[in-house]
């Protein structure tokens, strides 16, 4: 078999599959993304910036099923709660 060919038969070839979702399950996948990037320290433009940008397909596609309105609502929800978060580093004390 040729290199870059895949063989059918390997149980360790990448499949991809498409499962349905209703506009729950975005809600529930836009709290992730949120809650996840707000954890990192992103502020509420960055985390508004991530869900608009296409590059980021699943925020994205939350953003565009949920509305501009429900997505700023779940932000603003995940930044009450992680917003705060302030990453230390321990070996020279200083805030990151």
């Amino acid at each position: 078999m040729p290199y870059n060919d895949p063989d059918p038969s390997d149980p360790n070839v990448l499949v991809g599959v498409v499962l349905p979702a209703d506009a729950e399950a975005m809600r529930e996948m836009a709290y992730v993304f949120a809650e996840e990037f707000a954890r990192m320290g992103y502020d509420k433009s960055q985390l508004l910036s991530v869900f608009q940008n296409p590059f980021y397909a699943g925020a994205h596609g939350a953003y565009r099923t949920l509305g501009k309105e429900a997505i700023h609502a779940i932000i603003d929800e995940c930044l009450v709660a992680w917003g705060s978060v302030r990453l230390i580093d321990r070996d020279n004390g200083k805030e990151t």
